[in-house]
């Protein structure tokens, strides 16, 4: 089972650190983490979901694009997210007029409800996801991301 825990930075801002077993239970905590961060689980229904897929150059950058666009649908279209299941990280070859990139993509589906102001209680607000300290390594439970939330 993945743990997570939030932790004040010296510099500003909220460090998410996240232990799971392999690769798709650090997305998937990461991403019910950041949303148990911006609001109170229980006031969140699983009624609807939505496609989710992000790429980034490595799995950290991934993750932290997947956290952003959650913020982003979050804010932009006024949805509440409670949890995310992975169901592909895979790696992608992007030729464009240059050169070729070599990225990782994650894909899923994120499960929530439209924002009720009467009904979601939000805990504390996240602007962003930065990269500030962000780190993706090895652990003995398996896999340890780190990453600082904007809040």
């Amino acid at each position: 089972m993945a743990r997570y825990a939030f932790i004040e930075e010296p510099k500003g801002g909220v460090g998410m650190e996240i232990i799971a077993e392999d690769e798709e239970s650090i997305c998937n905590a990461a991403f019910a983490a950041l949303c148990l961060y911006c609001w109170e689980p229980e006031s969140v229904d699983e009624h609807d979901s939505v496609e989710i897929a992000w790429y980034g150059f490595d799995l950290r950058t991934a993750i932290v694009g997947l956290l952003s666009e959650a913020l982003f649908r979050m804010e932009n279209d006024q949805i509440v997210f409670r949890r995310f299941e992975t169901l592909a990280i895979e790696e992608v070859d992007d030729l464009d007029d240059r050169h070729r990139r070599k990225q990782i993509r994650i894909s899923g589906r994120a499960y929530g409800e439209p924002y009720d102001p009467g009904k979601h209680r939000r805990r504390f607000p996240v602007s962003a996801v930065v990269l500030t300290h962000l780190r993706l390594k090895p652990c003995n439970d398996g896999l340890r991301f780190y990453c600082v939330l904007d809040a």
